[in-house]
């Protein structure tokens, strides 16, 4: 066995090259396993890796304080010790003494307290520097902004959170919780403090990001007492968009479900094969410019010719110069049906050149195109996803979706009051549990209604009373 001042020398070069070294280098003096363990985040560092699991439920049973227990494999023991807000778990193998054992775990413990301090004299910079590339992103400045965070990266996942007793400890926590998985090179990760909010931009390539940073924020809310709201993934250059409908979706967070997204496993995207989506989408926006292409993305984000030309650094005569390209390009963008398959190409990974620049509709009656998923496969998921929905329910928010989300026009379609329709709508939220204010949202729910959509779903079918239409006891 090797003399202590071996021992501790191996463990000072191994803190010198990184916090993984360094818990392997544990692991080897005691002929064991080590693992250091977040709160929140769980295992942040485990050798060999299959220890985390029990290196996490150790540092669970140990609650707050330090603890050395028996373990049930033979005569070993399990060392859990409290360290930089965290919790070493070190198990020994049989053949080392109790001695060896103390000066391993107080040794690495004090170089991770060396490590923790010399982290937080960086830490000011770098926040400052997230908080930089984070608003270089939000203005549109894509370029400069790529170059300071390098990686392939083309899209982001945006996330804005608010509330809790201390948002400055919450800001803090979710640094150091998010800390190992932002500073990975393929997929870093952008958080800051703008204006009293914690905002978290999760930057990954054309592909859906793996839900890593979702699970460690939902975490931290449920921790901190943060209410918080997550929009679909986006272009770099669509940031600005994501931004604003991360903040719309955060007005649905509410305890018990602090993290409000869009419908999560419920969205169309869930059902499509993503290659076939790619080669779809491809041809369906090929004879699209780049700018007529970013143009029609914004507009159908945000609803707003001045918001898109604003996300843009464009002027709005320029931006409806684009969308009335697009339109003519595309076919017309005048119906609400066209907008929303337009919507789930948009959000489609890219893929290469195709032949046809023209429709892949094999069949053009279709509301989702055959290429994509079949009929039966279609309308289960649209039936699954409007189940909570009654039938009067349906049609006020098909006629409300078809009428782009105005409330006038819809509610003198239906027979309804504005505040009557309003009010509707605000129970079609909850019973869908979804923010209707959220563009992708909108755009699935109205592929889902036209696919269920028959004859009787019209406005004068609602049950009426008098010439008006009523709402009926327990329903609407």
């Amino acid at each position: 066995m090797d003399h202590d001042g071996l021992v501790a020398r191996r463990l000072i070069e191994a803190a010198a090259r990184s916090g993984a070294a360094l818990i392997a280098e544990t692991a080897a003096a005691v002929s064991g396993w080590a693992v250091l363990v977040d709160p929140t985040t769980g295992a942040v560092y485990s050798s060999p890796d299959r220890a985390a699991a029990a290196g996490t439920s150790a540092a669970a049973g140990a609650g707050g304080a330090a603890a050395r227990s028996g373990d049930s494999d033979g005569g070993s023991d399990t060392t859990v010790l409290q360290v930089v807000g965290a919790a070493l778990v070190v198990h020994a193998g049989p053949d080392v003494s109790a001695r060896r054992v103390e000066l391993v775990t107080r040794t690495t413990a004090g170089l991770l307290e060396v490590r923790a301090r010399r982290a937080e004299e960086l830490t000011s910079a770098e926040m400052r520097l997230h908080a930089v590339v984070t608003r270089l992103l939000l203005r549109g400045e894509t370029g400069l902004a790529a170059e300071v965070i390098g990686g392939p990266t083309s899209h982001a996942t945006v996330y804005r959170l608010s509330g809790g007793a201390d948002p400055q400890a919450a800001y803090q926590a979710v640094w150091r919780a998010l800390l190992p998985t932002g500073t990975r090179q393929d997929a870093p990760t952008l958080i800051t403090l703008l204006d009293g909010e914690l905002v978290v931009v999760a930057l990954h390539d054309a592909a859906r990001d793996d839900g890593r940073v979702l699970r460690l924020i939902a975490r931290s809310a449920e921790r901190h007492g943060l209410l918080g709201g997550v929009a679909d993934p986006a272009p770099l250059d669509m940031l600005a968009a994501a931004f604003t409908e991360a903040g719309q979706a955060r007005a649905g967070a509410a305890v018990g479900r602090r993290l409000a997204a869009g419908l999560g496993d419920r969205a169309l995207l869930r059902i499509i094969p993503p290659d076939r989506l790619a080669t779809w989408a491809s041809s369906l926006l090929g004879p699209l410019a780049p700018p007529q292409r970013q143009a029609l993305e914004g507009w159908l984000r945000t609803g707003s010719v001045g918001a898109t030309a604003q996300m843009l650094g464009i002027s709005r005569g320029t931006a409806r110069s684009r969308l009335r390209t697009a339109g003519e390009r595309l076919g017309g963008l005048d119906t609400p049906l066209a907008l929303a398959r337009l919507s789930l190409a948009l959000r489609a990974p890219a893929a290469g050149p195709v032949e046809s620049a023209g429709s892949a509709d094999a069949d053009p009656a279709a509301v989702l195109p055959t290429e994509l998923v079949d009929a039966a496969q279609a309308r289960r998921w649209a039936t699954a996803l409007a189940e909570p929905l009654d039938t009067p329910q349906r049609i006020a928010l098909r006629v409300w979706l078809n009428h782009l989300g105005s409330v006038a026009p819809a509610a003198e379609e239906l027979g309804l009051h504005r505040t009557t329709l309003r009010r509707w709508l605000e129970e079609i939220g909850r019973r869908l549990d979804v923010d209707l204010s959220s563009a992708t949202v909108r755009a699935d729910l109205c592929l889902a209604l036209e696919t269920l959509a028959d004859p009787d779903d019209s406005p004068g079918t609602l049950p009426r009373r008098g010439g008006r239409t009523y709402q009926r006891s327990g329903a609407l």
